[in-house]
């Protein structure tokens, strides 16, 4: 008897430490990401490629990894916050004609966007932007706490590219999706 409570005891505190552990969803013990703007696959635990534009993203217990690809050797951006530019967080890049990487963070307002405070700017913890092969690459790691709440179950994401190496040009291609937390 005493052997069974024993045994029955463990597997109510596996189960239970399994729960805690699925409730962190895409949380990780170990973080392969790497902020260098280059994608690596193994990197990034979610992957959605669209007409040429690919979007990452990982979490961890302390960070939120994005990253966006695109066909292009103008700018690339994401957003946070809102499945359209209104209401987003919204993080561009481009690496210059003079090879100096272009970098900001803006706030969507009704069809365009404008810089934002510096707590908002502040959510950033690192970024890396390169240009090769045609492609340009925007990685980040944002504070988690800022974009997640507890039990959210989605993160409503947009993507976007231009042509020019410039804020200012409008994109060619956009869209939206949420991506699932598990």
């Amino acid at each position: 008897m005493r052997r069974s409570l024993v045994l029955l005891f463990s597997l109510v505190l596996i189960t239970a430490l399994g729960a805690a552990a699925f409730a962190q969803g895409l949380a990780t013990t170990t973080n392969k990401t790497v902020v260098d703007g280059v994608v690596n696959a193994a990197e990034y635990s979610y992957s959605k490629t669209f007409e040429g534009l690919s979007l990452y993203a990982n979490r961890t217990s302390d960070a939120l990894y994005l990253a966006v690809v695109g066909d292009t050797t103008g700018w690339v951006a994401v957003g946070l916050g809102s499945m359209r530019m209104d209401g987003s967080t919204i993080f561009m890049g481009f690496v210059g004609s003079d090879k100096k990487v272009q970098f900001k963070v803006q706030a969507g307002s009704g069809h365009s966007h404008k810089d934002v405070p510096a707590d908002v700017s502040a959510t950033v913890v690192s970024y890396a932007i390169k240009e090769a092969g045609g492609k340009t690459t925007l990685e980040l790691k944002l504070k988690p706490g800022s974009y997640l709440k507890p039990g959210q179950a989605s993160l409503d994401t947009i993507y976007a590219m231009g042509t020019e190496k410039s804020f200012i040009p409008r994109h060619f291609m956009r869209g939206a999706i949420s991506i699932p937390l598990k």
